[in-house]
């Protein structure tokens, strides 16, 4: 064996199945993120299986690998200027930021004669990207005009940048904003993608009123909040897993310490990897670092592991973006059949889940 992601793939349209029913009983309609995945086209047919066939990405190199006219894109990245006639060609609606892309945007539609979707990006308060909340109606007041750009609606974002969650003042807030921004430019606000996997937490208390999209990546693969990174009691928290295989075992001294440990070499390194962001998954040991190709661990003086065997890894949203866009480790698929028989059996009511 070597180094590989163990990718379940029943687990992951488990969650998907999940949160959509979640976002469903609050009329929300999910996005999912895939930009984590890398343009993997298995996991991709896996949700394409549960009626999904529009997803948010960030990378046209990923769409590119895809190439699925089943499929549709929402660009959650704004564009470089090399990207606009991409932009246009290649996905269904994007998120812009600036009224100079914007302008080019028609431009360079009009010269194909498409017209091209987009969501307005707001600065709500995360600092990373949008239009602060008092140019939006001047934002709105020239796109109106522009004959090749239909707009469909507002985006809002959080923790991407800034580490502050979203609260329910700020649902409510963003509501009265909407409606603020109709009023002035008298012009309908169909979509409303309101937040990311940071809004999850929301759902059990909160009603979203006119936000109707959420942007899930991180929570649907690794089934974690991402405010707190605490797991979600109602998913996965394995759907893809990382195992690197033993390939020496050694006593070794500690020479800070002046004591003895037994050390193990795993078949992964820093270039596989974001080291720092992979936690052991059942064995009780402990990563001590590093190179460009191997990862040292410490047994913790347990003894009964063996050249060949393999340890298995959690991973962090860095690791897991940075493993799976790497071509050095094999992705190996697998669908674990308890979980695959709730997938198959999988109905949903307005009360409850029910399991056929």
């Amino acid at each position: 064996m070597m180094a590989y992601l163990e990718i379940d793939l029943a687990k992951i349209q488990y969650n998907t199945l999940m949160l959509k029913h979640k976002l469903e009983q609050r009329g929300l309609d999910i996005t999912p993120v895939i930009k984590c995945i890398a343009g993997d086209r298995t996991i991709v047919e896996a949700l394409k299986q549960l009626g999904i066939h529009h997803v948010g990405d960030a990378r046209f190199s990923n769409m590119d690998k895809l190439d699925d006219e089943d499929l549709s894109f929402m660009m959650i990245r704004t564009p470089n200027r090399r990207e606009l006639k991409e932009t246009v060609l290649k996905v269904s609606i994007s998120i812009q930021t600036e009224i100079e892309t914007i302008r080019r945007i028609n431009e360079i539609a009009a010269s194909l004669d498409k017209k091209h979707k987009i969501l307005l990006m707001v600065d709500w308060k995360d600092s990373r990207e949008g239009i602060l909340t008092y140019d939006i109606p001047e934002y709105i007041n020239e796109i109106m005009h522009m004959k090749y750009i239909c707009l469909a609606g507002l985006a809002f974002n959080f923790m991407c940048f800034q580490d502050i969650a979203p609260t329910e003042e700020d649902i409510l807030l963003i509501n009265q904003f909407i409606q603020s921004v109709e009023k002035k430019t008298g012009y309908p606000l169909k979509m409303i993608s309101g937040g990311n996997s940071s809004a999850l937490p929301l759902l059990d208390y909160c009603t979203f009123g006119r936000i109707n999209d959420l942007r899930i990546g991180e929570s649907l693969f690794r089934g974690v909040n991402t405010v707190d990174q605490q797991p979600i009691h109602y998913l996965f928290q394995d759907a893809i897993t990382l195992k690197a295989e033993i390939i020496e075992i050694k006593p070794r001294i500690d020479t800070v310490k002046d004591a003895s440990y037994l050390q193990v070499i795993l078949d992964i390194g820093q270039i596989d990897t974001a080291i720092k962001d992979i936690f052991p998954m059942y064995d009780n040991v402990r990563i001590m670092g590093a190179t460009s190709d191997h990862l040292m661990v410490d047994l913790k003086n347990s003894d009964f592991h063996k050249v060949g065997d393999m340890i298995t890894f959690k991973l962090g949203y860095q690791a897991l973006a940075h493993s799976m866009y790497q071509d050095t480790i094999p992705h190996e698929y697998v669908r674990e059949p308890g979980v695959q028989m709730l997938v198959d059996t999988f109905q949903t009511s307005n009360e409850k889940i029910k399991i056929k």
